[in-house]
């Protein structure tokens, strides 16, 4: 029996609500490391002296949802990640993007797709409520990222995003940050969370530990804020320039380093909101990237109307 597709366009978001994800364990995090739990103004670094960076990120796109002949749902995506390369020479792109296109489905017998649709690759997931469908995308989209970072030699790796291991462990972990752009989380005590509003451009917290599963992934990561500079500043709230910036470096003392290190450059890439919605968080050469990677999805109209053709041949 054929395939079908829900007139429901995904680019507008399921129509299901999706549930909320609550935290748990976030009472064991440990924030000793550095003594008092006062603000931190690290020795300034400049561009000239940074060590050789890539940036990694990824996007995703859930393009159609379709049912079969007896109302089964699956769904249609792609995901893509890809680095650039910022050293002496400027910022380029590293190889080609890595792609998926991916049939999420949760029956057991599945029945064939069309052949306009056979690049979408099978993918059995436990459950299709939205909120697992997603979660889903996103864990293949974050295995493309980490499959890539294992593949960057020399220098510091930065994700945009939190960091998870992929199919394989992270080779050097203590070479590796991630960020959070949002802070829609808290994982610090009243008292620790106090200082992030009384942060300065170019200051930082103590560095803290957060176990993995506090964050339901398994790895545990040494995490800090960092306030980025906003020019101006007046007109938004304080929280708007925070960055939450993490590493699964094993020791203390690498993560303090990458900590202070981490102040100079997310503060020199910070982007400005004369040319950034996202601004500050959204990294100048991240917006770059992402605008490249969006070449490799593809015009989501384009695909939605082959997908279209596909099913109704």
């Amino acid at each position: 029996m054929a395939w079908k597709l829900e007139v429901w366009n995904p680019e507008y978001a399921l129509p299901e609500r999706m549930a909320e994800e609550g935290q748990e364990g976030l009472e064991v995090i440990e924030t000793h490391y550095e003594g008092l739990w006062q603000a931190q103004r690290p020795q300034p670094v400049g561009p000239e002296d940074w060590p050789v960076l890539y940036l990694v990120d990824g996007r995703q796109r859930i393009e159609a949802q379709i049912a079969d002949g007896q109302g089964r749902r699956a769904l249609l995506a792609t995901v893509v990640a890809g680095a650039v390369r910022r050293d002496s020479g400027g910022i380029r792109p590293v190889g080609e993007p890595k792609r998926r296109h991916l049939l999420l489905y949760a029956h057991e017998a599945l029945e064939p797709l069309p052949p306009g649709l056979a690049h979408y690759q099978p993918v059995r997931v436990p459950r299709v409520d939205p909120t697992s469908l997603r979660s889903k995308v996103t864990e293949a989209m974050r295995t493309l990222e980490a499959s890539l970072v294992n593949e960057l030699e020399g220098g510091l790796v930065i994700l945009d995003g939190q960091v998870y291991p992929g199919e394989a462990s992270i080779h050097e972990p203590q070479r590796v940050l991630g960020y959070t752009k949002t802070q829609a989380a808290s994982y610090l005590g009243p008292e620790e969370q106090a200082l992030l509003a009384q942060l300065q451009p170019f200051e930082r917290t103590p560095i803290f530990r957060i176990p993995g599963y506090a964050l339901r992934r398994p790895l545990d990561v040494f995490s800090w804020y960092i306030r980025l500079p906003l020019n101006p500043s007046t007109a938004f709230y304080g929280g708007a320039a925070l960055l939450r910036v993490e590493t699964p470096a094993p020791e203390p003392y690498q993560a303090r380093q990458l900590a202070d290190l981490s102040v100079s450059l997310f503060g020199g890439m910070a982007s400005s909101p004369a040319r950034d919605p996202r601004a500050p968080q959204n990294l100048v050469p991240i917006g770059g990237l992402e605008q490249w990677l969006g070449r490799y999805l593809g015009n989501g109209e384009v695909v939605r109307r082959k997908i279209y053709q596909a099913l109704f041949a």
